[in-house]
Formats: structure tokens, C-alpha cells, sequence
């Protein structure tokens, strides 16, 4: 039975609890794997790590 928040495990290092609360139903897999990259690139945009032009040259790449 899958859980609600598999990444609140306690113990998991941060790339275990990013990998747990992608992958655990994997229904859902490419739906939440899409919103942690898009709410990553927008952290990344906001903190001005990148911006929208960086953001839209790696789309560019996704999708040819």
C-alpha cells in the first residue's frame, strides 16, 4: 500500500526522499516528475541561479 508522503521518511538523505515521492506510484511518475523540475527551474529562475532564456534552451533540448 503506497503511502501519502513517502519522502517524510525518517532517515532518507534528500536524493532518496526525491527519488521515493517520484517514483512510488508510478502513475503518477511523469506528472510529479514534471512539477519537481517545474518548481525547481522557478526556485532556480528566482533565486537568479538561471534564467527564463537557460530555462528555454534546455526545453529546447527536451523536446527535439
Amino acid at each position: 500500500m503506497p503511502t501519502q508522503n513517502p519522502h517524510r521518511a525518517a532517515g532518507l538523505c534528500t536524493s532518496s526522499k526525491v527519488y521515493s515521492a517520484l517514483t512510488e506510484l508510478k502513475q503518477l511518475e511523469g506528472h510529479r516528475t514534471a512539477k519537481f523540475l517545474s518548481l525547481l527551474a522557478e526556485n532556480l529562475v528566482h533565486k537568479g541561479l538561471l534564467n527564463e532564456q537557460e530555462v528555454l534552451k534546455m526545453l529546447d533540448q527536451v523536446v527535439d
